[in-house]
């Protein structure tokens, strides 16, 4: 369980009421100790009324329900090579939990490039954690295929595992699963995503832990967990106190971390095949 921690620990209090209405499930499964920057990047990114929202490579995360709650219409994708039960668990907690979601919500079991969706279509894309795990050229082709579902001013949010000694390629064995994982430089950010995408680069940046290791071992700490009230705001203390609140969150470290790329779309073109 190394690297991972209680939903209590992690989640900002603006996160919970969401969380017991969606019910115990989230707040007993392991959560990684990096969603801890990535969702609450996420929400800061994406806001507005009546947006159209789709997530690539959902698996079950919350995410999804995060925009429903607020009636956002919410289009979740993914292939169901992990979670192949995904679809029932999306269609299932919308009809118990959300009265009205239904008809805000679709949930396609496909691969993102093979899946029927509309084109300039949505106000914001997210990728969280997803594109790499596409071998070959298939996440510069998901970035081109981003590109032609957003709307003219639409916003993607896509994020990566960083790699400061190169890119580096691997098949990753975990709990009884082999799945390929790409970790980015930031030259390869730009020419695998941003230029194969067409679309306007707003801003990166690079997140993470000093030292992960330390970070997660500490927040596995179980006596913290018998106060889960109060140790929900511990993350978010330590970053100010430690940090100090700086908006890039934290300098380059010696371990991999996150890289958060926002794209915009500035019109209605889109990178063509050229690109590739």
């Amino acid at each position: 369980m190394e690297g991972y921690i209680l939903a209590e620990l992690i989640y900002p209090p603006k996160f919970l009421h969401l969380l017991k209405k969606l019910g115990d499930e989230f707040f007993s499964q392991g959560i990684y100790y990096y969603k801890l920057l990535e969702y609450t990047i996420v929400v800061h990114e994406l806001r507005g009324k009546d947006k159209k929202i789709l997530d690539i490579g959902s698996g079950k995360s919350f995410l999804p329900f995060f925009y429903l709650d607020r009636g956002w219409e919410t289009w979740v994708v993914d292939n169901g090579d992990f979670y192949p039960d995904f679809e029932r668990f999306y269609l299932q907690l919308v009809e118990d939990k959300f009265s009205k979601g239904l008809s805000k919500f679709e949930v396609l079991n496909d691969d993102f490039l093979k899946a029927d969706l509309p084109l300039n279509y949505f106000d914001f894309i997210t990728g969280i954690s997803t594109l790499e795990h596409f071998p070959g050229t298939k996440d510069m082709r998901t970035a081109q295929k981003i590109s032609s579902l957003l709307k003219k001013g639409g916003k993607c949010i896509i994020t990566l595992p960083f790699s400061q000694c190169g890119t580096k390629e691997r098949i990753v064995v975990k709990d009884g699963f082999s799945f390929f994982q790409r970790d980015y430089e930031l030259k390869c950010v730009f020419n695998r995503i941003v230029k194969p995408s067409g679309l306007h680069l707003r801003y990166f940046y690079v997140l993470g832990e000093r030292n992960p290791r330390w970070g997660s071992k500490f927040f596995l700490c179980k006596p913290l967990s018998r106060f889960k009230n109060v140790w929900s705001l511990f993350p978010f203390i330590f970053w100010k106190v430690y940090y100090k609140g700086k908006s890039e969150h934290l300098p380059l470290f010696r371990y991999p971390g996150i890289i958060v790329v926002v794209l915009e779309k500035k019109d209605e073109s889109f990178c063509n095949s050229s690109c590739l």
